[in-house]
């Protein structure tokens, strides 16, 4: 897919290191980390999400088998989420991933993850 290729490894990797960076504090440094990185985070959840609504949950999670802690560190970062903008995105991103008829093991616990 041409969506995914946007979406490397590198850069998964890399805004998931920050995820987990800005997860471990929650001082004014990493607040001014996350509002400095924030639209090059934005862009790169908005790719994902571009990906994410052209494949089925099973494709996502063995393409991107971290994806989860991904979107979940950022849920729970206060700092991305009082963003409008980076709020919708990942949920939007976790609406893609919800499957209405779960087919297997994969999609049964992405849906228990996301509720």
């Amino acid at each position: 897919m041409a969506q995914e290729t946007a979406v490397t490894n590198v850069r998964f990797e890399h805004w998931l290191k920050k995820a987990v960076e800005w997860g471990q504090v929650t001082t004014a440094e990493s607040q001014q980390d996350v509002c400095l990185h924030l639209p090059e985070l934005q862009a790169f959840l908005l790719q994902i999400y571009e990906v994410l609504q052209n494949m089925n949950t099973t494709a996502v999670i063995q393409s991107f088998p971290l994806i989860g802690q991904l979107l979940g560190r950022l849920c729970w970062n206060p700092f991305v989420v009082a963003h409008d903008k980076s709020q919708k995105i990942l949920l939007q991103s976790l609406c893609c991933l919800y499957s209405k008829e779960p087919q297997n093991a994969v999609e049964f616990k992405a849906n228990g993850w996301i509720r």
